[in-house]
């Protein structure tokens, strides 16, 4: 069965499923250049059809996830194109009328220089259109019968379970979102690989709330949360004491659901009013402190309810590392999966997957072997870019570059980008879209911030670390998988020594990339040699782009980043491009 699954959303993405497992999948934000773009990711689609070698005419089903859709945002791009003024301006001029003064404004009529003329086109005048059908049918030429809508919230559970290793009826799923057609939490589970829910609300507020305070501290809802949970650990207990108390007046856990002491009236005026008098730190330490004990208690309660004690978890709250780490630690969890990029994007592989148990009955597919599922940058590739850009007489060149050559420039200090084999799927950079440095140097830190990154200074970065060294600088007494950056981790001694600059300075927490020779020979044989030269079996890791730019997607996007920051080498395709005075000897 070949089926093509989207989602039309912040961040828009496409997947591919050939036969029985996904081939292929991205967003379209990597070849528009457009972060969070909510555009039909066509660009995406037909890289994943390139990639499998297959056309539309050989597609079962084009499957969208989502049973509603939001026709004012998509006209305006709006996680793409608002900016935080704007964002703002939404609160006062769009909500707070609709919420406080009994009116209905019209959003486009308010922001009309932010429609895009072309999705105006498509829409008319009907404002409430869905064009998911047209845009599939006039991009692909295919039958509208062959065009399928499956649940949001639905898939967030299917990616995790089908995606994942763990496939097991003794195993709970948890979701938690912002807003997921009719639910944002849940607590299911899969028996003979059919979804069934203990519990399923659309009536939690965390997803929501966290991207609310995330505007009102001054910064991009819906992209820099990340950002929040960053400044949290910063924040003394004894300081965010009184802004914890105001978010324990709102909603609280009773045994496996979510219920309100009282209701807050919007989750922006109401906040702002309650907090205004409050350090911005201490309302980010009093958030994080909020949602990890919301969660754990959440998570503690079911699993004493049902007796199962491994755990999967999903959905865009799962982004929160933190939170993750916090329920990991939980004594009566055993186990915790949490898959690559569990947010929106995600659910171009959780309706393939909800589709393909739909359509195949008792079949299962065939998990994700890895996440590196974009387009690929070969040696040849690289070649052919080096040599039809006369990059040579800009850079010096080291063709067939060895790991021990790149891990002698990481010792050295030299930052160094890797953009090799196919790109990763998802929001964490697992070295094939990565900036490297030496883990052991923490003024590297600034540099790296300031220079490269161009990103706020409290933002701590991530180490890779080798699988048979995770013992060495990691708290992980149960052994919990870690191979896409999506749980945090307490660190030993050993880590604060050998690791400063990849962990978070305030905490000494790490966000880590557990890999191993069959995750990515070619990195891991990188990070190898960096191990023998220096005995520290770790890498600073972060991702491959410049602030508010999408990560990197070919050759010419890490030639952009390169030209443009402070980064000292580029690793391309295998190839080495040094900038001048990068000394070898």
């Amino acid at each position: 069965m070949n089926i093509l699954g989207i989602i039309i959303s912040t961040n828009s993405t496409a997947a591919l499923f050939i036969k029985d497992r996904i081939v292929a999948c991205a967003s379209e934000e990597r070849f528009t250049r457009r972060k969070n773009t909510n555009a039909y990711p066509s660009s995406a689609i037909e890289f994943c059809m390139k990639q499998a070698g297959i056309t539309p005419e050989e597609l079962d089903i084009v499957a969208f996830a989502g049973n509603k859709f939001n026709s004012k945002y998509w006209q305006v791009d709006h996680d793409a194109s608002f900016s935080v003024k704007d964002k703002i301006r939404e609160q006062y001029s769009y909500w707070y009328p609709r919420m406080y003064q009994d009116q209905d404004p019209d959003f486009l009529d308010l922001f009309r220089e932010k429609i895009l003329p072309e999705r105006k086109a498509l829409i008319g005048e009907d404002k409430d259109y869905d064009p998911r059908i047209d845009l599939a049918k006039s991009h692909l030429g295919i039958d509208d019968k062959k065009i399928h809508f499956y649940n949001h919230h639905d898939c967030h559970a299917y990616y995790a379970y089908f995606a994942g290793p763990r496939r097991r009826d003794d195993i709970l799923n948890f979701v938690i979102e912002a807003f997921g057609d009719d639910a944002n939490a849940s607590i299911s589970e899969f028996n003979n690989g059919k979804l069934s829910y203990h519990y399923r609300t659309d009536d939690c507020y965390i997803g929501r709330l966290y991207r609310h305070i995330t505007l009102l501290l001054g910064m991009k809802s819906n992209e820099h949360e990340f950002k929040v949970m960053g400044l949290a650990p910063y924040a003394k207990e004894e300081h965010y004491r009184e802004a914890l108390d105001v978010f324990n007046s709102y909603m609280y856990v009773d045994g496996t659901e979510f219920r309100y002491k009282k209701r807050p009236g919007d989750l922006f005026f109401e906040f702002k009013k309650a907090l205004e008098h409050i350090r911005f730190d201490n309302i980010a330490g009093a958030l994080q402190k909020y949602v990890e004990v919301l969660l754990s208690e959440w998570v503690s309660n079911a699993v004493k309810k049902t007796g199962k004690k491994s755990i999967i978890f999903s959905g865009g709250v799962a982004m929160n590392v933190k939170a993750m780490m916090e329920i990991a630690k939980l004594d009566c969890v055993e186990d915790l999966y949490v898959p690559s990029t569990a947010s929106d994007e995600s659910l171009a592989m959780g309706v393939c997957y909800n589709a393909y148990k739909t359509h195949a009955g008792k079949e299962s597919p065939v998990c994700l072997a890895d996440v590196y599922l974009g387009n690929d940058i070969t040696p040849d590739d690289a070649s052919e870019f080096i040599d039809g850009n006369d990059i040579k007489d800009e850079f010096k060149v080291i063709y067939d570059v060895s790991p021990r050559t790149i891990a002698d420039l990481l010792m050295r200090g030299y930052v160094t980008a890797r953009a090799v084999g196919r790109m990763e799927f998802g929001a964490r950079a697992l070295g094939n879209r990565s900036i490297l440095a030496d883990p052991r140097d923490p003024s590297i830190v600034p540099r790296i911030n300031d220079k490269i990154k161009r990103r706020d200074f409290w933002m701590p970065f991530a180490p890779v670390i080798l699988e048979d060294r995770a013992d060495d600088y990691l708290k992980n007494p149960k052994k919990v998988s870690a191979p896409h950056m999506t749980i945090g981790f307490e660190t030993t001694q050993t880590a604060r020594k050998d690791l400063p600059a990849a962990l978070h300075p305030a905490d000494f927490t790490a966000r880590p990339q557990i890999i191993s020779e069959q995750d990515n020979g070619p990195y891991y044989a990188i990070i190898k040699a960096f191990e023998k030269v220096t005995g520290v079996g770790a890498l600073l890791n972060t991702s491959f782009n410049l602030h508010g730019e999408p990560i990197v997607s070919d050759c010419a996007d890490a030639l952009y980043v390169f030209r443009n920051s402070d980064i000292d080498v580029l690793i391309l395709g295998g190839h080495a491009l040094l900038k001048p005075g990068i000394d070898l000897s």
